[in-house]
């Protein structure tokens, strides 16, 4: 027989009354198929949601004694395909993950293998990408980890031995740096994920893995090392312990990432490119006999060059035609994204005439295709 345990059944009815208040009543089921079994629906994050649109579902034990934590056993499969199997890995009757761990892409392909002792990795790592090329190598001991090999999602290997550069994401940064004997040596930047123009945040110095100081916004540090070599998103069905209950309802749409054009050297950089191309058309211009306003309205392509560029003044057509001509060779921006996807986006300049001077700026507007 079926039943839901009470604090189980406390958070299904507070994620209902929610959901009640803002569109539509949710469903998300615990199941305890006997005793201490259970089955739970997961997203591709490891959050709880409905059957129906789940990709995994999770068969474990749960002990409600010690905090709901799993124990024994636990195996998370596909939900269109049950042959393929995502987890295979034991938790310890206190909670805590011992012993080897294999995970695999929805594809059927190799995620991560490796062990684990007392809830911490140990010994060696091994992690792949979805189409089965090997992604990092690392070794664990202790609180010691050591990087021996890494490769880019070309098949390009980047660190070779422990020797190499190595990168390493957290959410919207990530840390990059020299690796020697697979530990971090050297300077070390922090860089915002989405920014081309590589802009270091802030830096940390190591000497043969030894951290010895960092230098942020706020101030020097020397306690300790900000930087984490492996970060938990390596294998998240961690977060699966969690038990934590989507945000977004079956079916729902996620957010998408969105990132506007950018200069890799920099937009005032890109601002002096410009000041080059039109100051070059306009030396040979009279602007005298121009005493109004005008702008061209266009797009930045997917490939980050101008394009479709336009002017609707009919009084200024000679002129705006020339300057839509050289706009169009000015160097080409690092294209908007939408979920990582180059997309195109639009841009407006406009130029005052005034006194036999001339003036102009540019922004850019709306991302296209969300």
């Amino acid at each position: 027989m079926k039943f839901l345990s009470p604090i189980i059944f406390i958070s299904i009815f507070y994620c209902s009354v929610v959901c009640a208040q803002s569109r539509s009543a949710r469903s998300v089921h615990f199941d305890f198929i006997a005793k201490d079994s259970i089955k739970l629906a997961f997203n591709d994050d490891y959050e709880l949601i409905e059957d129906s649109c789940s990709q995994f579902t999770r068969y474990a034990h749960i002990n409600m004694r010690i905090g709901r934590k799993y124990v024994g056993k636990v195996k998370d499969v596909s939900r269109l395909d049950p042959n393929v199997t995502v987890l295979e890995g034991t938790y310890s009757p206190t909670g805590e993950k011992e012993g080897l761990f294999t995970t695999h892409y929805i594809n059927g392909q190799l995620r991560a293998k490796g062990n684990f002792l007392k809830d911490e990795m140990d010994g060696k790592w091994e992690t792949y990408y979805d189409d089965g090329k090997p992604k990092l190598f690392f070794e664990v001991s202790g609180k010691d980890i050591t990087i021996t090999d890494s490769w880019n999602e070309k098949g390009k290997k980047l660190v070779d031995n422990g020797k190499g550069t190595y990168k390493v994401t957290t959410g919207a940064v990530y840390w990059r740096g020299k690796l020697v004997n697979g530990r971090p040596d050297g300077t070390w930047g922090i860089y915002k994920t989405d920014d081309a123009t590589e802009t270091k945040m802030a830096t940390e110095k190591f000497n043969y893995g030894v951290f010895q100081k960092g230098k942020s916004p706020i101030g020097d540090y020397t306690d300790a090392s900000r930087m984490d070599l492996i970060t938990p998103d390596i294998l998240p069905f961690i977060h699966g312990e969690l038990l934590r209950v989507s945000a977004l309802p079956c079916n729902g749409v996620k957010a998408k990432h969105i990132v506007g054009a950018q200069y890799k050297y920099g937009m005032k950089d890109y601002s002096d490119e410009l000041v080059k191309v039109v100051s070059a058309f306009m030396y040979y211009i009279d602007v005298k006999h121009f005493t109004n306003k005008f702008s061209i309205e266009g797009e930045v392509n997917e490939s980050g060059y101008l394009t479709n560029l336009n002017s609707y003044d009919s009084f200024n057509q000679t002129i705006s035609g020339g300057l839509i001509a050289n706009l169009k060779r000015v160097v080409p921006l690092e294209p908007a994204t939408i979920d990582g996807k180059p997309v195109k986006q639009k841009i407006k300049f406009s130029f005052t005439f005034s006194e036999g001077l001339y003036s102009f700026n540019y922004r850019f507007g709306e991302v296209m295709g969300k």
